[in-house]
C-alpha cells in the first residue's frame, strides 16, 4: 500500500516534512500545505520556499493548490511545473470558515455546476502541459447525499488520484468518517482512490486495510 502524508494547514511544510522523513520515512508521496494564487500571480516567499526542490531533496512532493478559478489553478500549475514537478493537487477539503465563505476548499463542493466547469478547463490545461493532477475532497458541504453528484463530476476527468476524506465540511474534524459513503466511492469511482482521515495508530491502519483491501493508498 502507498502511504501519503500532508501536514495540517499552517505548518511550515518543508521543515516538518524533512523531519518526518528523517525520523519515520516510508512515505510514497508528501503533499504540501496549499498554495493560494493571488491577483498578482506571484508565489509568496513562504510558498516558494516550501516547494523549492533544494528544500525537498529525496522527497516525492506534490504541491497543493487552493482556488476556485481554473485560470488561477492553471497558472499555479505552470509555476509549479517550472520547479520540476509533474503533479499538482487541488484542495477541495479545507473546512475553514474563511476559506469556505469564498467557495474555495470544501466550500466549492456546494457549487457542482461551477466545479464541473472548473475541472473541465483544468483537465484541458493539465493535458496540454503534460502534467498530472489529483484532487483531495470531502464528501459534500452539509449532506452526504451530495456525494453521488460530486462523484459523477469527478468521474468525467482523468485524475491521478481521488483522495477522499469522508466527512462533510460542516463536520470539520468531528464525528466519525462516513465509511458507507467511502464504500460507494470504492464501487463507483472511475479514478484510483486514496483514503484520508482518522489514522492515528498502526491498529487504525490495519483495520482500514482489512475493511478496504482494494484501496491502494492511504
Amino acid at each position: 500500500m502507498d502511504c501519503y502524508f500532508a501536514p495540517m494547514e499552517g505548518v511550515t511544510g518543508y521543515v516538518f516534512r524533512n523531519a518526518h522523513r528523517r525520523f519515520y520515512g516510508n512515505i510514497t508521496k508528501y503533499f504540501s500545505p496549499f498554495l493560494a494564487p493571488n491577483r498578482s500571480r506571484k508565489l509568496s516567499s513562504r510558498e516558494r520556499n516550501d516547494i523549492l526542490p533544494e528544500h525537498n531533496k529525496g522527497i516525492m512532493l506534490v504541491p497543493q493548490v487552493l482556488t476556485n478559478r481554473a485560470e488561477d489553478f492553471i497558472w499555479a500549475a505552470q509555476a509549479i511545473q517550472e520547479f520540476g514537478y509533474g503533479e499538482v493537487n487541488l484542495n477541495l477539503g479545507c473546512p475553514s470558515g474563511t476559506v469556505v465563505t469564498k467557495y474555495r476548499g470544501a466550500g466549492f463542493l456546494a457549487l457542482p455546476p461551477e466545479l464541473d466547469r472548473f475541472l473541465e478547463k483544468a483537465a484541458r490545461g493539465m493535458e496540454q502541459m503534460g502534467m498530472k493532477f489529483s484532487i483531495k475532497t470531502r464528501i459534500g458541504k452539509s449532506d452526504p447525499d451530495e456525494f453521488q453528484q460530486l462523484l459523477l463530476i469527478f468521474n468525467r476527468y482523468p485524475l491521478e488520484k481521488l483522495i477522499i476524506h469522508p466527512r462533510l465540511q460542516t463536520d470539520f474534524y468531528q464525528n466519525r468518517p462516513n465509511f458507507p459513503v467511502f464504500q460507494y466511492a470504492v464501487e463507483h469511482s472511475s479514478n484510483p482512490l486514496c483514503y484520508n482521515g482518522d489514522i492515528f495508530s498502526e491498529e487504525d491502519f490495519i483495520c482500514f486495510q482489512n475493511q478496504f483491501p482494494m484501496v491502494p493508498s492511504i
